[in-house]
């Protein structure tokens, strides 16, 4: 309770001043070699093999939930609805806190995100959206910097899928605990995008479009009244 308090009071605080957050929600992706069994599972959208990494995270990029191994191919709110997070976001939330995450997840009452660019947006929609990104920087942030500490992140040579969800599961505990000011003396992030020539002419397919969840009117609403409080600032 007097954690997820302290971490909407700085979210209050912030110069975006959102209300009510107590973290951010995303997806990252951990390069690894091409598997030998079901090798196009894994293929992501940008056309190499990963596992998929799920984090939330507080204002100070500490992880306070992962969910780690579904293949590459998943969609990112596929992976969401399929975590034990999902049932369990009025416990973490509490009564009246909500996660930020980005227009891949679905807006729910406890997990507020940014409205779909349809090329109509208002200029409240507008702002509320570039807002809600500056907030929910800091779980990027916070993956950027996991992978610093821990580079065999950026690409992964272990073949034991099992492993490697250990393997994460344990440096996601270990960044918890670094030093956020230990990072100036690493080197620079390699370019970790770039495709696998083994990937890049398969065809990709997501799979289980069909059990995304949906936005729920609660959240529809929730984020609307956001809005307007935003843009009467």
């Amino acid at each position: 309770m007097q954690e997820r308090e302290a971490i909407k009071e700085h979210f209050l605080q912030m110069q975006n001043r959102f209300p009510g957050v107590i973290g951010a929600i995303d997806g990252s992706h951990i390069r690894i070699d091409k598997p030998i069994e079901d090798k196009d599972l894994y293929i992501n959208r940008k056309q190499f093999f990963s596992i998929q990494l799920q984090g939330i995270v507080n204002h100070g990029q500490k992880f306070m939930n992962v969910f780690i191994g579904y293949s590459g191919s998943v969609h990112d709110a596929r992976v969401f609805r399929e975590s034990p997070v999902y049932n369990r976001l009025n416990e973490l939330c509490g009564e009246d806190g909500y996660l930020l995450g980005d227009s891949a997840y679905p807006c729910l009452q406890r997990l507020i995100v940014s409205y779909r660019d349809n090329g109509h947006l208002t200029r409240a929609q507008i702002n509320f959206n570039q807002r809600l990104s500056s907030c929910r920087v800091i779980i990027e942030n916070a993956f950027g910097n996991l992978k610093q500490r821990f580079r065999q992140l950026y690409h992964f040579k272990l073949r034991d899928i099992v492993r490697m969800v250990q393997v994460v599961h344990a440096c996601c505990v270990l960044h918890n605990m670094a030093n956020a000011n230990d990072l100036q003396l690493f080197e620079p992030p390699p370019d970790e995008n770039q495709p696998d020539p083994d990937a890049v002419n398969a065809l990709i397919n997501m799979v289980g479009d069909n059990a995304i969840p949906q936005d729920n009117q609660q959240g529809r609403e929730l984020r609307d009244e956001i809005c307007r409080q935003l843009a009467a600032q």
